[in-house]
């Protein structure tokens, strides 16, 4: 995905578009509502649950693009979908731009220096991180981490649907144990955030930012 930093809109006009804000206003869903809102102007996003985030008064971050089929450890292929992407939400911006009010004045102000990757190689590590261990709920002694986020597998066929896939079960906050971190078969090497050890369940779970750092 491609996050991309907004300007030229307020709150108020915006409001039922912005996650975070649109629910305690009783605005609806955000994420559909977005998406309603390109389709009238004429655009459907590559991501299927395009979501919109308040930083402060006057900023916003979007994040609307979704690549498909791109091999992470290619260069060349980060390049072309970073240049897809921006592409996209170009073109998806300028297109809610015509649509007028609340959107008349709505202006990019950056986009991220390169696609951010959310699955690519993990390390085996000296213990491996499963959906069982979220199904449990798993705690460990050497435990650096206890993750509440829950699965999050965002499309892997654009074919069946741009969103989020169904859950294959209910996830508990569980534990990442320090030895998921160290790679089993080189010395001297950890790794860390969505590279270490784990299955492709629980990866779609502590894979996020806050258990990252």
């Amino acid at each position: 995905s491609l996050m991309v930093l907004l300007t030229g809109v307020t709150l108020d006009g915006i409001a039922p578009f912005v996650r975070g804000d649109a629910e305690p206003r009783k605005l609806g869903n955000p994420k559909k509502n977005l998406l309603a809102e390109f389709q009238r102007a004429g655009v459907d996003p590559s991501y299927g649950g395009p979501t919109i985030f308040r930083v402060r008064d006057g900023l916003f971050a979007m994040m609307a693009n979704h690549e498909y089929g791109t091999l992470a450890i290619d260069a060349a292929h980060v390049t072309e979908a970073t240049l897809q992407a921006r592409r996209e939400v170009h073109k998806l911006v300028n297109s809610l731009k015509k649509l007028g009010d609340p959107w008349t004045n709505l202006e990019i102000i950056a986009t991220a220096e390169q696609i951010g990757t959310r699955e690519g190689r993990r390390i085996m590590g000296r213990y491996h991180v499963s959906s069982e261990d979220l199904k449990n709920g798993a705690r460990f002694v050497d435990g650096i981490c206890h993750v509440r986020f829950g699965i999050d597998v965002h499309s892997t066929n654009p074919g069946k649907t741009k969103a989020i896939e169904k859950k294959p079960f209910k996830s508990k906050p569980y534990d990442i144990p320090l030895r998921a971190l160290i790679a089993r078969d080189v010395t001297g090497l950890m790794m860390a955030g969505r590279c270490i050890s784990g299955d492709f369940i629980a990866h779609s779970s502590y894979r996020v930012t806050g258990n990252a750092v």
